[in-house]
């Protein structure tokens, strides 16, 4: 698309630098726009870096480099460590910055809370939430690194469906395997071994059982049954599309169940839970059944299952921000639209901080198909970085049907004076002069953090910090 003149001396800003967020402002700056993204993160790369486990890594060195390029332009000026709502209030920012439009790509980083009432007691303790799980995962092999440790336990329970729910509960059987060969049998074997190859696999090749080990199976406990976790998403509305899809779910699983070793227990909700001085100890399920979509108790079928490690993948919301209108913990759009945010005029809401999803594909493409409106089979590796490049190639063509519709919202506005474009270039500056940000490129060389692939000396599991 043609560089259109008439939206120069205009300046948006984006909260969040992530897949929604660089899409934004790739599309923004290639028409002239002026841009400037928050991030509460020192680095742009969102779920990416933190809720991709670490063993993904084409996929995570691609989506990365795809985020940079789009960051990395003349038109966008990026500003790290700075929460929305916190470091900057929302409504100052509205209010008293004099942009033309906001855009929220925030994200969905807020994990939906474990539905017994009392539990929250065990947090971080003996429960855990997924978010917080897999950034440890990522980063606990960092020198640095100052977050949460958590200490995986047998007989962890993991709560949830979908492929986020399987990662968290191959991270469960890698860890625990990893750790018990080690200290028991003197064996050393890397995360990405056990990864690629499979829990199963590796034990038979050493000839131990998990038993052996002293591993008792993690369980993931899922409210519908196997066939039903959303792993596959049918083509179409069809009967037999989804009854495909569906059967690919349910061998997935399987699969997943082969080669890391965990049990599944479905058509299962939690209800309550036991306790022991002050310990989570187990957990207390309803079984339950589908009648027509909807999910109903099955009388006198509770169960319980003993834990001391309860894991809650049930999915993520945006984290509320004061100043904006809230429904059902998503944000409030207005009517007839799926991008204007209600009750302003020139705040606009793309990928999860609207749709409340904490994934990464429908957060790119939201992201693409949203700032367009504004504007006006397997197992492995390969199939998922595949499917990343499917659905790019369907986003770049739904983007060039929706161009105009932001673009024509901010060329109408009044072209923002040269004091209110100096106040923003002004403030921007002071923030990054604080942190000690010079170039984007320079800046994410020096935060990028260390590589467990590139630290790990072959066939080790332990890196000693100097």
């Amino acid at each position: 698309m043609p560089l259109n003149n008439s939206y120069k001396n205009h300046y948006v800003a984006i909260i969040g630098g992530s897949i929604s967020g660089s899409e934004a402002s790739n599309i923004l700056a290639k028409n002239g726009i002026k841009i400037v993204v928050f991030d509460m993160n020192k680095l742009p790369y969102g779920k990416i870096e933190d809720g991709l486990p670490n063993w993904h890594i084409n996929l995570r060195n691609r989506q990365i480099k795809e985020i940079d390029k789009k960051l990395d332009q003349e038109n966008v000026r990026f500003i790290p460590s700075t929460k929305i709502g916190s470091n900057i209030k929302f409504l100052d920012l509205i209010n008293n910055w004099g942009f033309s439009a906001v855009i929220l790509a925030n994200g969905a980083w807020k994990d939906r809370k474990f539905p017994v009432e009392g539990i929250e007691k065990f947090k971080d303790k003996e429960l855990i939430y997924q978010n917080a799980f897999i950034n440890w995962f990522n980063h606990k092999h960092e020198c640095k690194f100052n977050g949460k440790n958590y200490f995986i336990k047998n007989n962890a329970v993991v709560v949830g469906g979908g492929l986020a729910s399987l990662d968290v509960i191959k991270i469960v059987m890698i860890e625990l395997v990893k750790k018990q060969l080690f200290l028991k049998k003197g064996i050393e074997i890397d995360l990405f071994t056990l990864e690629k190859e499979g829990v199963h696999k590796i034990l038979d090749r050493f000839k131990f059982t998990l038993e052996d080990l002293d591993i008792k199976k993690a369980r993931l406990v899922y409210r519908r049954t196997a066939k039903e976790m959303p792993l596959k998403a049918p083509k179409d509305d069809s009967e037999e599309s989804i009854l495909k899809a569906q059967e690919v779910s349910r061998k997935l699983l399987v699969k997943y169940q082969e080669k890391y070793l965990f049990d599944f227990i479905p058509q299962s909700v939690p209800l309550s839970f036991t306790e022991n001085k002050g310990k989570l100890t187990g957990i207390i399920f309803q079984k339950v059944t589908a009648l027509n979509g909807k999910i109903t108790s099955i009388k006198n079928s509770t169960f319980e299952l003993k834990t001391e490690m309860l894991i809650s993948s049930i999915g993520s919301v945006p984290e509320k921000m004061e100043g904006l209108p809230y429904k059902n913990g998503t944000l409030k759009m207005r009517n007839n639209t799926d991008y204007h945010v209600d009750g302003f005029e020139n705040v606009f809401a793309i990928g999860n901080a609207v749709t409340g999803k904490g994934n990464i594909q429908e957060s790119k493409r939201h992201g693409k198909e949203m700032t367009s409106l504004i504007l006006n089979k397997n197992l492995t590796k390969d199939a998922l970085e595949k499917w990343v490049v499917y659905h790019n190639s369907e986003i770049k063509s739904k983007v060039k049907k929706h161009l105009n519709g932001m673009l024509k919202e901010i060329s109408s506005k009044e072209i923002q004076p040269e004091n209110i474009i100096e106040g923003i270039l002004n403030k921007t500056a002071e923030i990054q002069k604080k942190l000690g940000y010079a170039t984007y490129k320079d800046w994410t060389i020096k935060n990028i953090p260390n590589r467990l692939e590139d630290e790990l000396p072959k066939n080790k599991t332990n890196i000693k910090c100097l």
